[in-house]
């Protein structure tokens, strides 16, 4: 079966088997798990302490707690990922087997958080180092052997790549690059 929270393809199996292991808790104690999660997605800063608390009654191990994040975790990535509205996200949760009280509880922190999340995997993608760019403009007056020679040189240096740019090629580079951000920022993630 294909779940939109996963981009139109089935669940992984180690989820379905987790899904056990999370209905032992309560539907309040999922709740502040799942937002203790959402409000960590995009760092490794989740505190493993304070989550086995939560669960403390629920008799789950370490390893159990950990499973269960890694499981709860996949599903809030992957639905903001999939920009997943709520009531498709706890439609399909009930579908693979969430009682209907813990999957309203998932849905709710996944609505709470929502655009945070999102925000936060956003500045996780195409990370890239800033570039180094050395420019100098040459401008010659005036030559003694060909008279006036007026026209202004951009040296350009972008990662180590040279270039010389005339100012009608400086023209058209700066509209195309206007014009690729323009596209870029027009793009729906």
């Amino acid at each position: 079966m294909l779940f939109r929270f996963r981009g139109g393809e089935d669940c992984p199996d180690w989820v379905l088997a987790e899904i056990a292991t999370i209905s032992r808790l309560s539907s309040v104690k999922l709740k502040l798990i799942c937002v203790q999660i959402m409000k960590n997605i995009g760092t490794d800063s989740l505190k493993y302490e304070m989550l086995t608390k939560l669960t403390d009654q629920g008799k789950l191990t370490l390893s159990d707690v950990k499973a269960m994040v890694a499981c709860i975790r996949f599903i809030l990535e992957s639905s903001l990922r999939s920009s997943v509205d709520p009531a498709s996200l706890d439609s399909e949760l009930q579908q693979l087997g969430f009682p209907k009280e813990h999957a309203t509880a998932l849905t709710k922190a996944y609505t709470d958080y929502c655009e945070d999340g999102s925000e936060a995997l956003r500045k996780l993608t195409l990370r890239l180092p800033p570039p180094t760019i050395n420019w100098s403009v040459d401008y010659i007056v005036t030559d003694s052997k060909e008279g006036d020679v007026g026209e202004p040189l951009l040296n350009l240096t972008i990662n180590g790549t040279h270039c010389t740019l005339s100012s009608a090629k400086l023209d058209t580079l700066i509209h195309e690059l206007k014009t690729a951000a323009e596209c870029i920022k027009n793009v729906k993630l």
